[in-house]
């Protein structure tokens, strides 16, 4: 099972982002992510076998969070120079307590052998580049001060990631909440 945790989006900051994805989406080169699909991945498993889903919930169930707010806002790039792979949104207020929910689910599963494939950054990815778009810069320009909303985040959770030709359908396998949630 190819599996990662992650916060997804609640719907008004989706059809918040929806604008963006929907112009992204025009763009040959790009592949936007489906709106259904809006999160920040808090840390990405890999393949794991179904075997190790009790340890890994039991492990994720000792994550303990209050509620907190994030916003969005602006827009950005992996990496920042040379050619990007990835066009993200940040989240800029919030960001402490998402770095440090992160962290925590992190420390967590780092009993278990997992290891982060690269530092949480605090972002919302909304599209992947598949080759060289001279009008990105212009488009990201356009963006790069856009206020995409507000929300709580009152939980986590493991997610399933099931590869398909016509892109990644993700499945929730279990959900944890915060307290005051």
């Amino acid at each position: 099972m190819r599996l990662f945790v992650a916060v997804d989006m609640d719907e008004r900051i989706k059809e918040n982002l929806k604008p963006l994805i929907e112009k992204l989406s025009q763009i040959k080169g790009l592949k936007a992510v489906e709106k259904e699909n809006l999160h920040t991945t808090l840390i990405f498993l890999g393949e794991v076998p179904e075997a190790k889903l009790a340890d890994i919930q039991k492990a994720l169930s000792r994550v303990e969070f209050e509620s907190f707010k994030i916003a969005l806002k602006g827009i950005g790039r992996f990496p920042n120079r040379g050619d990007p792979r990835v066009i993200w949104v940040a989240i800029l207020d919030g960001k402490d307590e998402i770095v440090r929910l992160a962290d925590s689910v992190y420390s967590e599963l780092r009993k278990l052998g997992f290891k982060r494939d690269k530092p949480f950054e605090a972002h919302i990815t909304v599209a992947r580049v598949k080759r060289k778009i001279p009008e990105l810069d212009e488009i990201l320009e356009d963006f790069k001060n856009a206020d995409f909303g507000e929300m709580v985040v009152r939980e986590f959770k493991l997610k399933q990631s099931i590869l398909t030709p016509s892109g990644p359908i993700y499945k929730d396998i279990y959900i944890f909440g915060g307290k005051n949630g």
